[in-house]
């Protein structure tokens, strides 16, 4: 049993030893004023060993008089090795662009021998604004390290329900830029999850990016077939909407035949008992006849087999053959111009509702109008 006599000795010496204490974390502090170097560094990581909380209070003092990146590095480890994470998430705020990629640069690669630089990665994506997190994307994209790799996996995969979130952007193009195509799995995945209320058109663009070509280079045929291949199981996940953005990318990468095998998925209402799709065409013959505007609308059913996102090209060319109308009529040389419906029809009657419209264009352009049914259109 302890004495009276001894507590009271021993509660003597920790009000004495107390001070003292707070006095050394003190001393160490203000050494930040002229220490140097590895010396600095050295400093630092006393201090956070003595007082934690100084240590946190003192790291911008001690950052400023880190002159060289080596230093500044070291600093920086001193500290996370410490604990005192929170001033170094911060600190390149405070670092100009050059200096800043090399810190995030150099605190990435140490991921490879040292795991709790994964855990403060990893942790910054909670504890960070968008902006500060997005100043570490050159850590983690220097971070060769699988557990780094199964978290941003993670991430990608499971999308926020909201259309924009800038920090899992932030993640999401990290990974795509650390990756490239191979990002395309976790990509498709975390699209298809988006396609309900969240960054479904972002993730689409960076299945894009996945494969894009080098500056002045194309994309290799391997990468543009995953990313095909990938699009197709998206579209084959999403309802018709959200597929018909991944046929308009397919296209506009020229992508045309990829992007009309969607074409039963998006518009199944449509689809003919022939197994194709119905569309209407109209070549716009117009002059001045007898000094009176006069337009004539050729309109002609076009049976397309499904083979085609766009029909333009091949249609125009067929309703070229068509034999004018106007005759004797000024202003009737040259090429017709050509329409067709914007999307294929579920039947004639579209066409026809269609094709008012049209006429109503040209009236309001001051033309008497008239519409000519010509041969139906059979594309290949």
């Amino acid at each position: 049993m302890v004495s009276a006599l001894a507590l009271v000795s021993t509660l003597g010496l920790a009000l004495v030893s107390a001070p003292a204490s707070a006095a050394n974390c003190a001393a160490i502090a203000k050494s930040a004023a002229t220490a140097k170097g590895p010396e600095l560094v050295d400093a630092f990581a006393k201090l956070a060993a003595c007082d934690k909380s100084l240590a946190e209070n003192e790291y911008k003092t001690f950052m400023k008089n880190a002159t060289d990146t080596d230093t500044l590095h070291g600093l920086s480890m001193a500290a996370l090795e410490a604990n005192v994470w929170n001033p170094v998430w911060k600190q390149l705020e405070f670092l100009d662009y050059g200096v800043r990629d090399k810190v995030t640069v150099r605190i990435g690669e140490e991921c490879s021998s040292n795991e709790k630089v994964v855990t403060f990665l990893t942790s910054s994506y909670l504890a960070l604004r968008d902006i500060e997190f997005q100043r570490w994307e050159k850590a983690f994209q220097n971070c060769d390290n699988e557990a780094l790799d199964k978290w941003m996996v993670t991430q990608v995969e499971s999308p926020p329900k909201k259309m924009f979130d800038e920090k899992y952007n932030g993640v999401v193009s990290t990974y795509v830029k650390k990756k490239r195509a191979a990002a395309l799995p976790s990509l498709t995945k975390g699209a298809i999850q988006a396609a309900d209320g969240g960054p479904y058109d972002a993730l689409l663009a960076q299945m894009d990016e996945a494969v894009a070509a080098e500056l002045g280079g194309e994309v290799k045929p391997e990468d543009q077939k995953a990313l095909e291949t990938a699009l197709i199981e998206v579209a084959s996940s999403v309802d018709a909407e959200k597929a018909r953005a991944v046929a308009d990318r397919l296209a506009n990468a020229g992508a045309g035949d990829a992007a009309a095998k969607l074409l039963p998925r998006i518009y199944p209402d449509r689809l003919q008992d022939s197994g194709g799709f119905l569309y209407g065409a109209a070549a716009v013959e117009s002059g001045e006849c007898k000094g009176e505007k006069t337009a004539v609308l050729h309109v002609a059913e076009v049976a397309e087999p499904g083979k085609r996102w766009l029909i333009m090209a091949d249609v125009e060319s067929a309703m070229k053959t068509i034999k004018p109308k106007l005759k004797k009529c000024d202003g009737t040389g040259g090429d017709w111009p050509v329409a067709t419906t914007p999307e294929p029809v579920k039947s004639a009657k579209d066409i026809d509702g269609w094709v008012e419209q049209l006429e109503k264009q040209w009236a309001e352009k001051g033309y008497t109008v008239s519409v000519k049914a010509e041969k139906g259109v059979a594309l290949n």
